[in-house]
């Protein structure tokens, strides 16, 4: 499988407190467009979800940005999470999330 057919990233301690996947702004064309609904699926369950975004300045008022995310909850921090387009519905997303070793009691 190649690189741009998964995202995969490993969950901080802010994305675990707001229940989201962060989206690197270079992954952002891998996800339907901001605010566009579709359907994910996690351990055979289907949801909806969209991308979504926030305004910031953590990089200092003079530089404001925008951070994309798409909502996960039960999400802790050091969990991998991957999605990947789903082969058969290219409208649909597969969600796997690997429990991070010392969570997984």
């Amino acid at each position: 499988m190649r690189m741009k057919d998964v995202y995969s990233k490993k969950i901080t301690s802010e994305e675990e407190q707001g229940g989201y996947v962060i989206i690197l702004k270079d992954r952002l064309s891998f996800f339907p467009t901001l605010g566009r609904r579709f359907q994910m699926l996690q351990n055979g369950r289907s949801r909806r979800a969209m991308v979504e975004s926030y305004p910031c300045s953590c990089r200092g008022p003079g530089l404001p940005h925008s951070h994309f995310f798409v909502r996960v909850n039960a999400l802790n921090s050091g969990d991998r999470v991957t999605i990947r387009k789903d082969s058969k519905s290219g409208t649909r997303f597969l969600l796997q999330v690997q429990r991070h070793p010392r969570r997984s009691t």
